[in-house]
């Protein structure tokens, strides 16, 4: 008897006593060939594993065999740990900050996929990039899944923005993501914010073709010196600048800056200017941010006030004689309804545990449909009572009692 398993996701390498399997490209973990060879004798091709035993012992024996290879999954992109969230997995995609799905009362519903990005800004507000946290990655189908779910409440038409804790571009399954949620009815605006190294004209076109509306493109300096610096690591200003001109007529793109005192106040009226080089269909051509100091990011330096942010924006209005005042009638942002809260804060419950999560002492819990982030504790499974320490938006987090 042969069993012959095939995936779509899942390629095989022989590496000395491993198989390393590849999972979407830009993840992977090990399985061992003697406990592969428990299963039967096995060979494996590029998205296929044989053995010679029954398909039912195969499925059986080697689905457990992936889930603790799971377990040990690690993103390609500096080499961290991975959790990979999918239906099956029991965590809810509604109730954190990080992955999922984030619905703040409007017709804007944020799409989460996964954490980590390529870059490692020196004013990230998020730490992103180097750091010690292990990353999140979400299944697609699970995605698009529970944003549907979702979207059914909505009156008005949506906006799936995906800007995730990173760069969305890494995630693997990004233009299918596009796609899937474009099938979804009353689904209009797809946007993404993204600092634009992974795009290039074959790229552009896909995701235009997959119905792609906006790029929301985090571009802080045209100086390319200090470009690099606030990255912390390689930008191409040149490419860049060729894709924002390759985008002309098939996706709008926004300009979307963070001012950061003291080191790129003179680039912005810079930025400003190449934003009026832009022919957008539909959208205004630059969003300024204003830098904001946050507990978990790179403060590199001290926030400005609104008002000192606003007066120097009318600067800028006047030295280059464009309005930068951002008019939200333009992306038709509706207050709406919006999913229950089962939970307040304060409020103590019990949870299940269902993960580790991104930092040390700290677990993914679920109940009533919510995912809650559990800090400080050292129980790694089973029933807890927490209290809740935030439920803004939907959003919990709660230390044990």
């Amino acid at each position: 008897m042969v069993a012959r398993l095939e995936f779509n996701d899942l390629s095989f390498k022989e590496e000395k006593e491993n198989i390393k399997v590849d999972f979407m490209k830009n993840y992977y973990f090990y399985l061992n060939k003697n406990e592969l060879s428990d299963i039967g004798k096995f060979s494996i091709e590029q998205n296929a594993i044989i053995f010679e035993c029954s398909e039912k012992k195969a499925s059986n024996k080697f689905n457990m065999l992936l889930n603790i290879g799971f377990e040990n999954l690690i993103h390609k992109v500096r080499n961290k740990k991975t959790i990979y969230i999918h239906k099956n997995s029991g965590i809810p995609l509604i109730g954190t900050n990080e992955f999922g799905l984030i619905d703040r009362g409007t017709n804007i519903i944020e799409v989460k996929p996964l954490t980590g990005c390529n870059l490692s800004c020196i004013f990230c507000s998020v730490n992103e990039g180097i750091n010690d946290k292990k990353d999140i990655v979400v299944e697609e189908e699970y995605l698009v899944e529970e944003f549907a779910k979702l979207a059914k409440i909505k009156k008005h038409p949506i906006e799936a923005n995906i800007g995730p804790q990173g760069e969305p571009m890494l995630y693997p399954k990004f233009l299918e993501l596009v796609r899937d949620l474009k099938k979804i009815p009353n689904v209009k605006v797809i946007s993404v914010n993204t600092n634009g190294l992974f795009l290039n004209p074959k790229t552009i076109d896909e995701l235009a073709q997959a119905g792609l509306t906006r790029i929301n493109l985090s571009l802080h300096a045209l100086d390319k010196k200090l470009a690099k610096e606030l990255a912390n690591g390689p930008y191409n200003i040149d490419q860049i600048l060729k894709m924002i001109k390759y985008c002309e007529g098939k996706i709008d793109v926004l300009l979307a800056p963070v001012l950061i005192p003291k080191y790129n106040e003179e680039e912005i009226g810079k930025i400003v200017e190449l934003s009026k080089t832009i022919k957008n269909k539909k959208y205004p051509t630059i969003g300024i941010q204003n830098f904001l100091n946050y507990k978990s990011g790179r403060n590199i330096v001290k926030q400005w006030s609104w008002e000192k942010f606003y007066e120097f924006l009318e600067e800028l209005e006047k030295k280059h004689d464009v309005s930068l005042k951002v008019d939200e009638n333009v992306f038709n942002i509706h207050k709406e309804e919006t999913l229950p809260k089962p939970f307040k804060k304060n409020n103590i419950i019990e949870v299940e545990i269902k993960s580790e999560s991104r930092n040390k002492r700290e677990f993914l819990a679920a109940a009533k449909e919510r995912c809650i982030t559990i800090v400080s504790c050292d129980k790694k499974q089973g029933k807890i009572k927490v209290r809740l320490l935030r439920d803004k938006h939907n959003i919990y987090t709660a230390i044990p009692v």
